[in-house]
């Protein structure tokens, strides 16, 4: 009997919600078998990321596995045949495969744990929330930890509440553990910032692993080019903190010192390739090629109608802006959870959100931040722990900000790099591995950008 029959047999059998029966449309292809395929997916993964990314996927394949084995439920089984059939299929299929195994992974995990932690009684997120205990970490920074069991799953968030400070973006490759990092500049808070070149299948010279993606605003000089229309936490010369769109067209460039005004730009969620205009290829802070119909760079992007040599030093400039990091999508506000406006889309970084196949439904670790009215609230969200956080959804993370009553938020990079540091301590948890069934997870990724919070003056 093929699978997805059987499949939706189980659903009417057991008088199963009718999601259930939904889930199974997207998963097609040949039986996998659940024993073989930890094994396939590291093999087949490392051929587009390195080996110990695929590793890491293989685990948590693993882990989810071993999860749904130890459930005595229909819905389980249901989840263990979506789990080794859309893998298979996935591992047959043309690439980038990395990222499909990585969120079918996710998606399975997150609806596993909401199985495990079914408690309509108990409060609702939001309601655990509004009960947090603050404590005055310095002037103007206060922070909470909240822990417990919710209707949504068991959460695990940790949160600041900023007001008067200075922010400090950085690109913290290199800079050790984020605990010294934030001792070493004297920074009384730390929080994990925008995104980074990471599973990209295509990352090639001048572009690295670790690269930021998008804005990175150190005092006052732009490290990180606003290549894309995407959300931002912004602080301005004058203090003001905002959360705005900045995007190519709000900078002054200049190409080999000369300033020039480009009659469009063309990235990655565009096209791959430019059209048939003169212009200039530019990515790391260079020009990278010249002429018509240019292949459009990876973290880069073409600006048309200006020329300028290949080699030549490439500059953007945000008078006004002092600090600023790059996330979205925007969660809070007319335009949220607008993916499209913000050109997440076609082969744009990161490629999981531009190419995310589950349209919101994961539970995961995330960052975010909020603006209720002069104060910035600092939302870090643990999971992909099956025991204390197993993670929330974009749309529940701004559901989160909305009650504390942010007007305006946006999501940063959340996953395996999400950070918090408050007063010289690590005060989230680590969420690089899937955690189930009594693990644990001793494996953090090193920091790539972050916000240091400082006192005013």
């Amino acid at each position: 009997m093929p699978w997805r029959q059987r499949c939706l047999e189980l659903v009417e059998e057991h008088g199963l919600d009718g999601s259930w029966a939904d889930v199974l449309r997207a998963f097609e292809g040949p039986p996998g078998d659940l024993r073989e395929l930890p094994t396939r997916i590291a093999s087949t993964l490392a051929e587009e990321v390195d080996a110990d990314q695929a590793a890491l996927f293989s685990r948590r394949f693993s882990s989810v596995r071993g999860l749904l084995a130890t459930l005595d439920r229909a819905e389980a089984r249901i989840l263990e045949h979506v789990l080794g059939e859309r893998a298979a299929g996935i591992l047959e299929a043309p690439g980038p495969r990395a990222l499909r195994i990585r969120a079918l992974v996710d998606y399975v995990f997150g609806r596993s744990a909401l199985l495990v932690h079914e408690r309509p009684d108990a409060p609702t997120a939001e309601e655990l929330v509004a009960r947090a205990r603050w404590s005055e970490v310095a002037p103007g920074v206060r922070h909470a930890t909240v822990a417990g069991p919710t209707r949504q799953g068991p959460v695990h968030l940790n949160l600041l509440r900023l007001r008067g400070v200075r922010l400090t973006a950085i690109d913290a490759r290199d800079r050790g553990d984020p605990v010294v990092l934030a001792a070493d500049t004297g920074a009384t808070a730390l929080f994990s910032g925008g995104f980074f070149l990471y599973s990209e299948p295509d990352i090639e010279h001048p572009a690295r692993r670790g690269d930021p993606v998008g804005l990175l605003v150190h005092d006052g000089h732009v490290r990180g080019w606003p290549v894309f229309r995407r959300s931002a936490l912004i602080q301005d010369h004058d203090g003001a903190v905002r959360i705005d769109r900045i995007g190519p067209e709000d900078a002054r460039w200049t190409v080999g010192g000369r300033s020039v005004r480009p009659t469009g730009f063309v990235q990655r969620a565009d096209a791959e390739v430019g059209p048939d205009q003169e212009g200039l290829a530019v990515a790391s802070g260079r020009v990278v090629a010249r002429g018509r119909r240019l292949p459009v760079p990876l973290a880069g992007l073409v600006l048309l109608g200006v020329d300028g040599e290949v080699g030549s030093e490439v500059r953007a400039e945000l008078p006004g802006v002092r600090t600023a990091m790059a996330g979205g999508p925007t969660l809070v506000g007319p335009d949220a959870l607008d993916l499209v406006a913000e050109q997440f889309a076609g082969s744009a970084p990161p490629l999981t959100f531009s190419r995310d196949e589950t349209y919101d439904t994961n539970l995961l670790p995330r960052m975010a931040v909020g603006l209720r009215g002069d104060e910035l609230i600092v939302l870090a969200v643990d999971g992909r722990d099956l025991d204390r956080a197993p993670g929330l959804t974009l749309r529940s993370t701004g559901a989160l900000l909305t009650s504390l009553g942010c007007e305006r938020a946006t999501n940063l990079d959340g996953g395996s790099s999400k950070r918090m540091v408050v007063r010289g301590r690590v005060v989230d948890l680590a969420t690089t591995e899937v955690v189930a069934g009594g693990q644990t997870s001793e494996r953090v990724r090193p920091l790539h950008t972050a916000v240091l919070v400082h006192e005013a003056g």
